[in-house]
């Protein structure tokens, strides 16, 4: 099968057609049958304008091209995070949500998770119970890069210490202690 890139409108009716979702109005779904057509995953039902079904080779791989074509979208939609200028509180915070802690947001932490927000590694969200900047998610790139930039700030952490400790051996040694 070839490679192409297929739309964001190719991409839904491909997960419509693995899921079983039979349109009412499949005219307006054509061109995404014909991208796909096109790009080997389906094929004309013959004797019929609007029907198609899976190629062999589309039906093989129909779970893996769906998962290749979102992640690539996902990937262009969205900017990776920028997490250079983390205060330490939003770093600890960060670790901890990594960690698999459950963390309200209140009123001591909520300057923490804007900054984890202005970031782009969280998104801050809204509900009727708890109000404005209640709810937090990754956001794509935050979630596929958690265990990373939670591993940087550790690691960051442990070269302040072993470097606090370096300065205080070389003084030692130079004031001849």
């Amino acid at each position: 099968m070839q490679t192409v890139t297929l739309s964001e409108n190719a991409v839904a009716v491909l997960r419509f057609e693995i899921k079983g979702w039979r349109p009412k109005n499949k005219e307006s779904r054509l061109p995404a049958y014909r991208e796909l057509a096109a790009a080997g995953v389906m094929e004309p039902v013959p004797g019929s304008e609007w029907e198609y079904r899976f190629t062999e080779d589309g039906l093989r791989q129909r779970e893996e091209l769906l998962a290749e074509a979102q992640d690539r979208i996902e990937r262009e939609r969205y900017e990776p995070p920028d997490a250079g200028d983390l205060s330490e509180t939003a770093s600890a915070l960060l670790r901890r949500i990594v960690c698999g802690d459950r963390v309200e947001i209140t009123r001591r932490n909520r300057p923490a998770f804007r900054e984890l927000a202005a970031a782009r590694i969280m998104i801050l969200g809204h509900s009727f119970a708890k109000g404005d900047e209640s709810v937090y998610k990754f956001t794509y790139w935050g979630y596929k890069r958690r265990f990373e930039l939670a591993g940087r700030f550790e690691r960051e952490r442990q070269l302040d210490g072993m470097m606090a400790w370096l300065r205080k051996w070389a003084v030692g040694i130079l004031s001849g202690r």
